[in-house]
């Protein structure tokens, strides 16, 4: 009796939470729609980063940040584990993106990532990540703040895969701190067996499983900004690696923080 009452409660929490979502994404088109670049030809991620809280609290993601993010141009990194993190990182750090080319020819979502100032990369050209490196490079040098995924692809969130150094050279060329993100979805298996956006999964699928969970969340470690002064790219990318598997293994888990009554038991998938 137990396990139906879960179930109905799961669709009707989808049913409600997909009518929020609907509705705040047509918001998010209208605000798209009145954006305009400033003086430096750069679009505010401010707007973003309002619309990614709220979206946040529909979904029942709630964010938890340790550390203090970068002021001024900053290139940011992160381990990648699924589309939610660019919502999750937004909502306590106002920053543009880096996305694949292909999502720019996404229907609707595409229109909203340029709106956005989102900067693409172009996989498999012969020189994809040097011509991104160079429009991230412009940027900082404006002022912008960019993330980036160097992992180059999403993970389950098991393991930090190498950091690939290409995109590094932006912040070199604009001669700019470094700040790597360590991002966890912790669950009592571990990590949160929902999210993850990995291999062949589609994203509506994804999202309806998202919206049935009561309750995810986000941790976010931002660590210690690394000057570029000396730095290769290599060197900044086995860097911020090193400091974000440091920081995800410095972290207790969630059977610890249990037994400590730091947190109270989530509901899971």
């Amino acid at each position: 009796m137990s396990g139906r009452s879960e179930s109905w409660s799961r669709i009707a929490r989808r049913l409600w939470r997909t009518s929020l979502v609907v509705l705040h994404v047509l918001v998010g088109v209208g605000v798209a729609a009145l954006l305009q670049p400033g003086r430096n030809g750069t679009i505010s991620c401010r707007p973003l980063a309002i619309w990614s809280r709220v979206l946040c609290r529909i979904m029942g993601v709630r964010v938890v940040a340790s550390g203090i993010p970068q002021t001024g141009a900053v290139l940011f990194v992160a381990n990648h584990i699924s589309w939610l993190d660019i919502f999750c990182i937004a909502t306590v750090c106002p920053t543009h993106f880096l996305a694949k080319q292909e999502v720019a020819d996404w229907p609707l979502f595409g229109w909203l990532s340029r709106r956005a100032g989102t900067a693409f990369i172009r996989r498999g050209g012969d020189n994809g990540a040097g011509e991104a490196a160079e429009q991230l490079a412009w940027r900082l040098r404006n002022g912008g703040r960019i993330l980036v995924f160097p992992e180059g692809t999403s993970t389950t969130g098991e393991t930090v895969r190498r950091f690939f150094p290409r995109l590094f050279q932006a912040a070199i060329h604009a001669r700019c701190p470094v700040q790597a993100i360590a991002l966890r979805y912790p669950h009592r298996v571990g990590v949160h067996p929902v999210v993850p956006f990995v291999g062949d999964a589609s994203f509506l699928p994804h999202l309806w499983r998202l919206l049935g969970e009561r309750e995810i969340t986000a941790e976010l470690w931002f660590c210690e900004p690394l000057s570029i002064v000396g730095q290769t790219r290599n060197g900044l990318a086995d860097r911020t690696r090193a400091q974000t598997c440091a920081a995800l293994s410095a972290a207790p888990s969630v059977e610890a923080r249990l037994v400590s009554g730091i947190i109270s038991p989530m509901t899971g998938g």
